[in-house]
């Protein structure tokens, strides 16, 4: 990995997934990249997404209902995810909060630039936990804390 510096903007369109086990059944939802930017300093990296969650999709109609009205009730259907870290580290990670509406969640990310040298990708991967949630399914009412693994790959155009 190179000492690579610079400003990338983050191509829209790719979908970010997170997925849980820890429902009765897993639970995977994803969501488009609207866009966002990646700027890389000496000591620094500061990262930028933003998803349409309008476009969410989950991995069942029941669950994919939950969420929209979750959604609505919070009026986040746009989330925004600012985050900093250490250039030093490989991956990065980068920590900070994601935001949609009401809702504002803690959360820390890997990202690994590929290839190294002039990054045309971004890989992103790490967990969330979101608590103090209630799901709107009947059965579902009593989990007000749930972990997801995130998983997705952004493309970067240079110099933004």
């Amino acid at each position: 990995m190179s000492e690579s510096t610079g400003n990338w903007t983050i191509e829209p369109g790719s979908p970010i997934t997170l997925q849980t086990h820890d429902f009765p059944t897993s639970l995977e939802v994803s969501a488009p990249v609207t866009g966002g930017g990646l700027h890389v300093a000496k000591s620094t990296v500061r990262l930028r997404i933003e998803m349409s969650l309008e476009k969410l999709k989950a991995s069942n109609f029941l669950m994919q209902g939950a969420a929209r009205a979750l959604i609505k009730r919070f009026d986040g259907d746009l989330l925004i995810f600012e985050a900093e870290g250490s250039a030093a580290d490989h991956p990065w990670t980068v920590s900070g909060n994601a935001k949609a509406g009401q809702v504002d969640v803690p959360m820390s990310v890997e990202a690994t630039p590929q290839p190294g040298d002039d990054p045309s990708t971004l890989l992103l991967g790490g967990s969330v936990t979101m608590n103090d949630i209630s799901i709107p399914i009947p059965g579902l009412s009593g989990i007000s804390s749930v972990t997801f693994s995130l998983a997705g790959s952004v493309g970067l155009r240079a110099g933004s």
